[in-house]
């Protein structure tokens, strides 16, 4: 390594001793929406009050040699194996399961209407003042697989694909009197209000691309986790996207040679926008026995995206780690459970 790398390295492992961090999920939102792994570098071994070694496992020699072999990822991990911390190995894989209950604001709402028959594919969608949303809630759960990589000790970059199932129930109250001409609405004869409650189907596959920044020492840890989602659906369904960033801080402790347990508090900003589109009719509300047909899209997005989050992270060994973890929000409750693998 040139030496002003080797300055910037050891620069970088002067400031952090050890992170066991979180890799958050979707959404996870489902969805995001990505969301914790153990920490790339773990607890310094302390001998008569100096600091020794560790030398993992790939990097040993079999037989005496000049030197032992260094993983090449992450990037400074030979000068921290120098330093004696303990590197996790640089790739990883995880399952991940999320569910995300979250309710909802409309930001625009267009509807066609028809009498009697649903409105074409083609028809123009017009915002409408008469009509408003009653009820707004997502229900949405995530199955994803995240691989990750420590490109720095401090560092971790992960992408995921998965898929996102779920509804979101949406109840419109329609104004009959303001969009319906006479002779079917007149104000000696209204037609008042109908409520329309209806459902948007989430079926779809998810990307996510994310990155975590660690920070910490054998004792403690704070890791501060940014991911995107995207959810793209096909027809009458509904597209999500997710944005999500957490802050989580908590102890480490050593329960043996390889186990380490990392109970954490936080916060979490989950911001998850929806698309929905479909058609829907009501039951018969005119003298004739006929529906109102309704095409529409509507813009939903995150009511409250702010909650708390209380989790842990358990390092079983150096391959295998376990992840639980629960965001409660003014408006929305979120779990995500994750086993990872690390080869």
């Amino acid at each position: 390594m040139a030496p002003g790398m080797q300055d910037m390295v050891s620069m970088w492992l002067a400031m952090l001793a050890g992170a066991g961090c979180a890799v958050p999920a979707v959404a996870q939102e489902e969805a995001s929406v990505t969301n914790a792994a153990p920490g790339a570098i773990a607890t310094v071994a302390e001998a008569g009050g100096t600091v020794e070694p560790t030398v993992p496992e790939d990097a040993r020699s079999d037989r005496a040699g000049p030197s032992p072999h260094y993983p090449i990822l992450p990037i400074g991990a030979k000068q921290a194996i120098e330093r004696g911390y303990h590197i996790q190995r640089a790739l990883g894989g995880s399952a991940m399961f999320i569910h995300n209950v979250q309710n909802m604001k409309s930001d625009s709402l267009a509807v066609a209407f028809a009498k009697g028959q649903n409105p074409p594919e083609d028809a123009t969608l017009t915002p409408v003042p008469f009509v408003t949303t009653t009820e707004l809630e997502s229900h949405t759960t995530n199955s994803e697989f995240k691989a990750d990589v420590w490109l720095f000790p401090f560092l971790n970059l992960f992408a995921g694909i998965g898929k996102v199932k779920g509804h979101i129930n949406i109840g419109v109250d329609i104004d009959l009197d303001a969009f319906i001409p006479p002779p079917f609405c007149r104000p000696a004869k209204p037609c008042g209000h109908v409520d329309l409650p209806f459902t948007g189907h989430v079926d779809n596959v998810a990307t996510t691309l994310g990155g975590i920044l660690g920070y910490g020492n054998n004792d403690w840890f704070v890791a501060l986790s940014v991911a995107k989602t995207l959810s793209v659906s096909n027809k009458d369904r509904s597209n999500l996207r997710t944005t999500d960033m957490a802050l989580r801080a908590g102890p480490r402790f050593a329960l043996g040679r390889e186990t380490i347990l990392s109970p954490y508090v936080g916060a979490n900003y989950f911001d998850m926008h929806a698309t929905v589109a479909g058609t829907v009719q009501s039951g018969p509300v005119f003298d004739d026995g006929d529906s109102i047909n309704l095409r529409y899209s509507v813009d939903l997005k995150s009511s409250h995206p702010w909650a708390g989050i209380a989790g842990f992270n358990l390092e079983l060994s150096r391959h295998w780690g376990l992840q639980a973890e629960y965001n409660r929000g003014a408006q929305s409750d979120r779990v995500v459970l994750s086993a990872t693998f690390r080869p």
